[in-house]
């Protein structure tokens, strides 16, 4: 299964943003399932805007949605989250302190 990884990436640091994606990322990569990271879609010098821009046609291609434990302190990955429900993809949630 092609999995979209969301969560708060604005107003963290890049270092720890990227660890907890790429946590995430390894997580789902162990159950089995190919994974789309957003934070290897956008430059870091991009605007919020153009970032969704990339990332919500690929979340279109993908099959789920992986919630990292802060998505919803993240506009855009509330957003992500309302456009998988609305497409009915399931959706799993990664909190590294319970995985």
């Amino acid at each position: 299964m092609r999995v979209y990884i969301a969560g708060k990436v604005s107003g963290l640091p890049k270092g720890e943003t990227f660890i907890k994606f790429a946590q995430a990322e390894y997580w789902l990569r162990q159950q089995g399932h190919e994974t789309v990271n957003p934070l290897r879609l956008c430059s870091s010098s991009w605007t919020w805007e153009r970032c969704m821009r990339v990332c919500i046609p690929e979340l279109m291609k993908c099959d789920a949605i992986c919630l990292l434990h802060d998505w919803a302190e993240s506009r855009g990955a509330v957003w992500e989250y309302h456009d998988a429900q609305m497409l009915k993809m399931p959706a799993m949630v990664y909190n590294p302190r319970k995985s």
